[in-house]
């Protein structure tokens, strides 16, 4: 039981020793200067006494060693604080003695290791115990505002210096965050290898003809027969996708507009002549969306077009044709091959078109030409086309087409020699085109 006691005893002690020595090791590191004026040496011993229980105390030698080696004036502020943070004290407190005999009064300066007055307590003469006393009181008082000043400082620096590091944090943050975004910009403006191109757009100049032949079952019949003429054509081609490295990179859009330029047509007279010349006007439209799938990188594409199209081709009055109007459904499969990167594809369409409308032609009411009041057939084309396009986006396109109309009509027509024809209306369509690829 004894032996429990003093073990206990042993370790209470321990623990005080350990915690008087983590105490004396936070105190703050600090100094008090000589003193000056009649009797200074008592005051500035009064201080010493009472400090040496606030602060970690320095000889005040080592402090004006300090002073001298680097050109410190302690008598100044900005001396104080040399010589503090070169030394590593937090408070130097200096002081002097005023006035002679019972009127002396003793003046109490502490500073911090930045120079700046943090405390000053004014106390009477040093002579005598009670006043001793008084001094070291006004100097417990000095020293204890000093620190508290200093403790408040630094909780202030240290807030000042997170708030910086957190500004700097989400400065850091922001810029890091500009930059992906930016990488993120450049990567995704960036065009991958063999990617398909967005958008092309062209424009050009086509060479068309037509040959139309109505044959009826009565015998005989009747043709228009038109050389090749100008259109200006123009086109629009598009794979939304063309950047992505999924398949859906091949979905696939095309429009393609035309117009008939300084067209006009001729009725041959009974003796072969030329008649005058006949108003004519032809356009042609067709809009089309499908999926190429590309092939080993890219090296070929094949894949299959759905689309609407429209070809007009209207003429004056005449006593041989009526104006057409084929508008259909469009039924194609198509195949590109990379020939020479992207400088040279080869591209071959064929399609099938669903007719649903052909104009006056089938319309006896609107023209005395129509074969009959309903018509029946389809049609189908074949195109062939070389083209591509450079790095800076100069893109060209050299096509070839064929295209043929079928149709049988029945029905009243508008001359009754022209009843149960049928009908063929072909041409060849030669392109040239340039534009630009993104």
């Amino acid at each position: 039981m004894r032996n429990s006691s003093f073990l206990r005893a042993s370790l209470a002690l321990l623990a005080l020793a350990m915690a008087a020595t983590t105490a004396e090791a936070q105190l703050e590191r600090g100094v008090v200067l000589d003193f000056s004026g009649r009797g200074s040496g008592g005051a500035r011993n009064a201080v010493v006494r009472a400090a040496s229980e606030k602060l970690d105390l320095q000889r005040s030698s080592d402090a004006e060693d300090a002073a001298r080696n680097i050109g410190a004036d302690l008598s100044q502020p900005a001396g104080i604080a040399a010589v503090a943070q070169d030394q590593g004290l937090t408070l130097v407190i200096t002081g002097e003695v005023t006035g002679r005999g019972r009127r002396a009064r003793t003046h109490i300066h502490v500073y911090d290791d930045q120079g700046n007055e943090v405390a000053y307590r004014e106390a009477g003469r040093p002579t005598g115990r009670a006043n001793q006393r008084r001094i070291s009181a006004a100097a417990v008082e000095a020293i204890d505002q000093a620190l508290g000043a200093v403790q408040q400082r630094r909780q202030e620096e240290a807030l000042a210096r997170q708030r910086a590091e957190e500004e700097d944090r989400r400065r850091m943050a922001a810029l890091a965050a500009e930059h992906d975004a930016r990488q993120a910009e450049e990567e995704e403006d960036e065009v991958p290898e063999n990617a398909l191109p967005l958008i092309s757009a062209f424009i050009g100049i086509d060479g068309r003809n037509r040959n139309a032949e109505a044959t009826f079952t009565s015998g005989g019949g009747r043709g228009y027969d038109l050389g090749l003429y100008p259109e200006l054509s123009l086109r629009l081609e598009s794979f939304p996708l063309g950047r992505s490295a999924s398949a859906a990179r091949g979905i696939y859009a095309q429009v393609d507009l035309a117009f008939a330029l300084a067209l006009s047509s001729q009725e041959l007279q009974a003796d072969g002549t030329p008649g005058p010349e006949i108003d004519t006007s032809a356009w042609r439209m067709l809009i089309q969306a499908g999926y190429q799938y590309p092939l080993d990188d890219d090296s070929f594409r094949i894949g299959a077009l759905l689309g609407f199209g429209i070809e007009s081709f209207t003429i004056g009055d005449n006593s041989v044709l009526a104006s057409t109007r084929y508008s259909f459904l469009r039924l194609g499969v198509v195949g590109d091959a990379r020939l020479y990167e992207q400088l040279l594809r080869l591209r071959v369409d064929f399609g099938y078109r669903i007719v649903f409308g052909v104009g006056d032609i089938a319309d006896p009411a609107a023209d005395p030409n129509a074969l009959g009041s309903e018509a029946s057939g389809g049609a189908f084309d074949v195109g062939a086309s070389l083209g591509g396009h450079l790095a800076m986006g100069l893109a060209y396109g050299l096509r070839f087409g064929f295209t043929r109309y079928s149709f049988d009509f029945s029905g009243d027509a508008g001359d009754p020699e022209a009843v149960g024809s049928s009908f063929t209306d072909k041409g060849i369509n030669l392109s040239v085109q340039i534009g630009y690829a993104y």
